[in-house]
């Protein structure tokens, strides 16, 4: 009779080891494909954020362009930004407050 529940008792030990084994397979399943998620959604605003800086770099670049070979697009620039003026001319300043 003992000899007959020892060979009972092997596979239960083998079952019960197999659920285990087959319970932390899916927990771990379950925490991988949460971390994929948030990397998925991550990418999602990384994608959208290189879109966006792209438009901005050729936006940039088309600017650099016109100032280096638009003499006219000089003037202005250095008009506006740093406040330059012809010969001969007042400029008024205004304070941004």
């Amino acid at each position: 009779m003992p000899e007959n529940k020892k060979k009972s008792f092997l596979p239960t030990i083998v079952v019960g080891f197999g659920v285990f084994i087959l319970v932390m397979l899916l927990i771990k399943l379950n925490e991988a494909n949460r971390e994929l998620s948030l990397w998925e959604s991550k990418k999602e605003v990384l994608e959208e954020e290189l879109k966006n800086l792209r438009i901005e770099a050729n936006r940039n670049r088309e600017f650099l362009e016109k100032l280096r070979k638009n003499p006219d697009f000089q003037n202005d620039v250095a008009r506006r930004e740093l406040g330059y003026g012809k010969k001969d001319e007042k400029v008024f300043r205004f304070s941004e407050k």
